[in-house]
């Protein structure tokens, strides 16, 4: 956080955390956006995490975009919809 980043790019940031550190990360990352103003790329597999804590999802597929979702309520079940099988 150096410099004040206007972006920062997360990898799989829930991925091996326990539950308290992964409630503290979202409130880090939700303070950020609303605080400092920063936009913050997240990669991810984890749905309920991102959609918590994101205002747009893209969904990739082989480096296309097949969706792009502003977060609603109904978010997370069109997501687990589009990935069932």
């Amino acid at each position: 956080m150096i410099g004040s980043p206007e972006l920062i790019i997360l990898d799989e940031p829930f991925a091996n955390l326990d539950p308290s550190s992964q409630f503290r990360l979202k409130k880090l990352i939700k303070t950020l956006i609303e605080e400092r103003e920063v936009t913050i790329l997240i990669s991810s597999h984890d749905l309920s995490h991102t959609v918590e804590i994101s205002d747009r999802i893209i969904v990739l597929e082989k480096g296309k975009v097949i969706k792009d979702l502003e977060t609603s309520p109904e978010t997370l079940e069109e997501l687990h919809t589009l990935f069932s099988i």
